[in-house]
């Protein structure tokens, strides 16, 4: 057991020096806001993307989705833990300085933010350079998407964290809704109520509306089918809706950002 146990306190020593080691290349401007942003100081720290703050505002880090802690009894994701564990570390410093995004706030009355460490490195930045997350951009809270997308293809690269083995998901196999990462191919695209559908093979549709269509890659939808894709986001399960028609996918997958998507 000493020697198991010694084993994977190596690996995971050894994950984080390769962090170190490819950390520094992203935190250069690209991660870098024109702002100086508000001096903070954390009080609790949530999971791997949500803090408390010293003066009681619960922030969400913006540009950066980690997996979820289990709540009443139901198990934590893989590396939930080390997420807030590390994003712990990450705040325990004073000095820390906070900027509040175009959109300030979520739905759950959130505030939404970047957050830089005393030595001015951008947090989410950190957290994706070691697996500990993945990099999401929701309109108009997009500025920093291609740092934290170079972090976390520096992670993807070196197979840290959640990229030790692929998390993508093929779209036959989504199951149920909650943020996901997944592959599949387009069988068909259309566009309909104000809205370019892209069904996959399986039970996903991807949607993206008509006034963002311009941000995504050029060409006819119909020259899509065929393609194989990568997506991110937040999967919607429609089956309990009443309006979802026969015939129609049960899970929605809302694409809001060029980011969300990789044609290959």
């Amino acid at each position: 057991m000493a020697a198991v146990q010694g084993k994977k306190k190596a690996l995971l020593t050894g994950a984080f020096f390769i962090a170190c080691l490819l950390a520094p290349a992203v935190h250069a401007d690209v991660c870098q806001l024109a702002a100086k942003g508000e001096r903070v100081s954390s009080r609790v720290v949530i999971d791997g993307d949500t803090l408390e703050l010293s003066d009681q505002r619960r922030v969400r880090l913006i540009g950066i989705d980690t997996p979820e802690i289990g709540r009443r009894g139901e198990a934590s994701q893989p590396f939930a833990q080390a997420a807030r564990k590390r994003l712990e570390q990450l705040v325990r410093q004073p000095g820390l300085r906070l900027h509040v995004g175009q959109q300030p706030k979520d739905h759950y009355g959130r505030t939404l933010a970047h957050l830089y460490g005393p030595d001015g490195e951008n947090i989410e930045a950190q957290l994706l350079s070691e697996g500990l997350g993945f990099a999401l951009a929701v309109p108009p809270n997009s500025a920093l998407i291609d740092c934290h997308l170079a972090a976390e293809g520096q992670a993807r690269q070196a197979r840290l964290g959640l990229w030790q083995d692929s998390p993508v998901q093929k779209a036959s196999q989504i199951k149920s809704g909650g943020f996901a990462l997944l592959g599949g191919q387009v069988v068909s695209a259309n566009e309909a109520g104000g809205y370019l559908w892209l069904e996959l093979d399986g039970p996903v549709v991807l949607r993206i509306a008509q006034d963002e269509r311009r941000l995504f890659p050029a060409g006819a939808p119909g020259s899509w089918k065929g393609r194989q894709l990568e997506a991110r986001g937040w999967v919607i399960d429609r089956r309990g809706q009443r309006h979802l028609k026969p015939g129609h996918k049960p899970f929605m997958l809302p694409l809001r950002h060029p980011s969300m998507l990789e044609l290959q």
